[in-house]
């Protein structure tokens, strides 16, 4: 008599396989250019779920336009949450970052700053941004020398100067986030942002999306 073959598994008794879930990150910046254009890329770069979004807002207005955007998604039982919420900001001519990082406490979402601007962070790829640069145009004028930005105003990122340099950013970033500017990052002392600069918080960002 011969053997029946086993029937294929299926049905509750089944073992199956955990199914991966993928993680999703929304991203609200300030930059409608150079920001949107750089999380575009790490999304198709890293293969990773990211939702972006930019309005030329105050800190504390993006941080209120991500906590809609957060609190529509909760409402929606079809849709999966997003795993982190980031704003990213600049320093510019804004003094409400203080008020911005007491909207994002307790509220799932983390506040992004780079002081005085993203292109500090862009500028890490290449070399640490020099210490005696607090001032957006300097700092915008030395990333377009550094060949990190090209384009009409120097806003478009030039990603083959950066690619491939994400280790050499990280370290850089350590050679101008000191620990004193760490303690007036913390403190947000309205019209004295410049204790903390140069400075950028995008290497945490960036050391949870490659993982």
């Amino acid at each position: 008599m011969s053997r029946r073959s086993k029937p294929p598994a299926h049905g509750r008794g089944a073992n199956r396989r955990p199914r991966h879930k993928a993680k999703r990150y929304l991203v609200v910046s300030g930059g409608e250019i150079t920001e949107t254009q750089y999380f575009e890329h790490q999304k198709r770069l890293l293969n990773i779920e990211i939702v972006s979004h930019s309005k030329a807002r105050a800190p504390a207005q993006l941080v209120d336009f991500a906590l809609r955007l957060k609190r529509e998604q909760e409402r929606d039982p079809g849709v999966e949450l997003y795993d982190r919420i980031w704003v990213v900001v600049d320093v510019d001519d804004f003094h409400d970052h203080r008020e911005a990082e007491r909207k994002c406490s307790g509220n799932g979402i983390e506040l992004v700053i780079s002081n005085p601007c993203f292109e500090t962070w862009l500028i890490d790829h290449i070399c640490p941004c020099p210490d005696s640069y607090v001032l957006t145009k300097d700092v915008e004028r030395y990333a377009a020398e550094k060949g990190v930005t090209t384009g009409k105003n120097h806003k478009y990122i030039e990603f083959n100067a950066i690619d491939g340099r994400l280790d050499n950013a990280l370290k850089n970033v350590d050679r101008h986030n000191t620990a004193a500017r760490y303690q007036a990052r913390r403190r947000l002392v309205p019209r004295r942002e410049q204790d903390f600069a140069p400075w950028t918080d995008m290497a945490t960002v960036m050391c949870v999306l490659r993982k």
